[in-house]
């Protein structure tokens, strides 16, 4: 069997708090690293947070191609039921593919609110489906269309803040390709939430950015229509792109997270 290595700060994370769990999951082909400022801010308020590593993501391609949606959301259920063990109530929230995760649990578990954050709704591949069907058949994978580390602003950002922290510059503990079959498991995901969004009831607060490119403000739209949940509300920021939890708007983002958190506990 290869060695299993995860890549530099791709690791999980656990703060131990109060007798309020905050469940906190990354996205897709990323790692908890993307949310870890998010889980600092939480646990600061007092609440007891985990960041769970997905099955297949902050290690290889090779691995991420190997699993299922299946895989990625019992690491969640496992992380809930943890915390839940632990604390007398316990949140969900999720970043991109991580908010779609945190909506799922919502369904069929007894979450006591979601926060769900560039959630997506779909992957708009169109008649290109088939052919992505192919491609995965031979392990291939799509790029990302990243900038260079050097001319990324957001990695800049993540670099400036590690080293003020006195931490060691790491940039994005992420992949630089998404692998063929992890996209069709990401789209088999999606089409399931779709289904399920009118049994969700638990209280949902959705955070999106209105010039996210991965996920446009129809995605938030789509979803905040459609969930069966009576308290709802929706927070749309206009500083960031896909990852807000990272990028210009990131305080804003767990301040309002945080006031959610607090207002249902």
């Amino acid at each position: 069997m290869d060695t299993i290595r995860l890549l530099d700060g791709a690791e999980p994370f656990y703060f131990p708090g109060n007798d309020t769990g905050c469940l906190v999951v990354h996205g897709f082909t990323a790692s908890p690293q993307e949310v870890r400022w998010l889980g600092e801010h939480l646990n600061q308020q007092g609440y007891t947070v985990y960041g769970p590593r997905l099955a297949g993501h902050g290690t290889s391609l090779r691995d991420m191609a190997q699993t299922t949606w299946r895989e990625w959301y019992a690491d969640v259920l496992a992380g809930y039921s943890m915390l839940r063990s632990r604390c007398k109530k316990v949140f969900a929230l999720g970043l991109s593919m991580g908010g779609v995760l945190a909506l799922m649990l919502a369904r069929y578990e007894a979450v006591d609110g979601v926060v769900a954050m560039s959630a997506l709704n779909r992957i708009s591949a169109g008649w290109r489906w088939p052919l992505l069907w192919l491609y995965s058949l031979t392990g291939g994978s799509l790029p990302k269309h990243l900038p260079p580390p050097n001319q990324d602003p957001l990695v800049q950002a993540i670099i400036a803040e590690q080293q003020a922290r006195g931490e060691k510059p790491i940039g994005r503990a992420c992949y630089t390709k998404r692998p063929a079959h992890s996209v069709l498991q990401l789209g088999a995901l999606l089409r399931r939430l779709r289904q399920e969004l009118p049994q969700i009831t638990a209280p949902v607060l959705f955070i999106h950015s209105l010039v996210d490119e991965l996920a446009p403000y129809q995605h938030l739209q789509y979803n905040f229509d459609r969930i069966g949940s009576e308290d709802k509300r929706m927070i749309v920021l206009e500083d960031s792109d896909h990852v807000i939890t990272q990028d210009h708007d990131r305080e804003t983002v767990f301040k309002v997270a945080a006031e959610f958190v607090a207002s249902h506990s």
